[in-house]
């Protein structure tokens, strides 16, 4: 029961991360099916609307300092902007043009680029490279053009906006980016994954003016979605072990019920371990412990508070029922072997731990919680492997 409910937590944040995306790409659909041309007023809002919602979104990408949406983002508004400049410079023939059909060849390749590069720091040499490569991409597109080359092949399946080399990159970088989104379930993912679909169908009905603004609008909705919903999320959880991080316990610890035990569980020789094994297994290690004491512990509240600390909240427990479930995860912990990348054997680790109880004569958790780890580190002056109280 306890694995199925495991599994259950697993996949509901997946499906969860999914819902609003996935509305907005059925909203627009819906809405060019059901009301087809719409009027100039409402058009020209949202080719405002388009504008203005990729503006906050660069802004806030440049403040957090995130590479991978800033280029999906530059990628869509160039995307936008080129399809207008060639339906004004071309009228009707822009889907026959080499300038409209090589855009089509590069876009699909640019987004799934985009969706599968790591998430790392905007401002660095490599955001320079990348960004050099999209330009030298779009001055080889022009220079094509103008040598009225086209880099896609037509052929007799050919869609009315899109050549068939075309369709077949989009359903690629389509399907790959599903299968990725799956695979992760990230907010991330999720989003830019909806964002390309609704990329795509604004190519594939890029005759219409309806079709093209309404998609287009809804990616620049889906990706300010992602990106604020990204960055609460890094805000408020820790990326190793998925749990609530610090921020989440200050935030939420106002709301804690009058009566509480709070526990802290500390890894034992977390500095030698890190010297031993290096970042990486430490944190492969960090995240197999948190998922034991999720084992063993399945209703209390669970904070990844620092490095080597977890921070649990047993609701309307004193500190003797508290004691008691914290040294069932101390024991659950030191009797567990964990299986460390290719290595045969397994390791044995041990956490110490200590409890305390929210007092009258407490203002807030803080108070609790600076009690409680000044027990722990007094016991650590004697011995480890131990529950103990404050």
């Amino acid at each position: 029961m306890r694995k199925f409910i495991h599994n259950l937590q697993q996949i509901l944040p997946q499906v969860h991360n999914s819902h609003f995306p996935a509305l907005i790409f059925g909203l627009a659909l819906l809405g060019f099916y059901f009301y087809g041309d719409i009027s100039l007023s409402a058009m020209t809002g949202f080719h405002t609307m388009f504008f203005v919602i990729n503006i906050i979104s660069a802004g806030i990408l440049i403040y957090f300092n995130q590479r991978k949406p800033i280029f999906y983002l530059l990628n869509i508004t160039l995307s936008y902007i080129l399809i207008n400049n060639f339906k004004s410079l071309y009228s009707l023939d822009y889907l026959s043009s080499p300038a409209y059909i090589n855009l089509c060849f590069f876009i699909p390749i640019n987004l799934c680029i985009c969706y599968f590069c790591p998430d790392k720091k905007l401002l660095s040499r490599h955001s320079v490279y990348w960004l050099l490569l999209l330009l030298a991409e779009y001055t080889l597109g022009e220079k094509l053009t103008h040598l009225s080359i086209s880099l896609a092949v037509s052929l007799p399946t050919d869609t009315i906006n899109l050549t068939s080399s075309s369709m077949l990159l989009f359903s690629l970088c389509t399907l790959a980016c599903f299968v990725r989104m799956v695979h992760t379930g990230s907010i991330m993912d999720s989003s830019l994954f909806y964002t390309g679909l609704n990329i795509f169908a604004g190519f594939y009905y890029s005759s219409s003016p309806t079709a093209l603004t309404i998609f287009f609008t809804a990616a620049a909705i889906t990706l300010l979605y992602c990106v604020c919903k990204d960055i609460y999320y890094h805000t408020y959880t820790d990326d190793g072990t998925k749990l609530a991080s610090r921020n989440a316990y200050l935030k939420q610890s106002s709301k804690f019920p009058l009566k509480y035990s709070l526990g802290i569980i500390c890894i034992d020789n977390y500095e030698h371990l890190k010297q031993v094994f290096g970042n990486r297994s430490i944190r492969q290690l960090t995240r197999m412990i948190s998922m034991r004491i999720q084992e063993v512990e399945t209703e209390a509240l669970l904070y990844r508070y620092s490095e080597d600390e977890f921070v649990i909240i047993f609701k309307n427990e004193d500190k003797k029922e508290g004691y008691e479930r914290l040294e069932k995860i101390r024991r659950g912990i030191a009797s567990a072997e964990f299986m460390l990348g290719s290595r045969k054997k397994g390791l044995k680790l041990t956490v110490s731990c200590c409890i305390s109880e929210k007092k009258r004569s407490d203002d807030n958790s803080l108070e609790v919680l600076r009690r409680t780890q000044k027990a722990l580190q007094k016991a650590y002056q004697f011995t480890q492997n131990v529950t103990s109280k404050a």
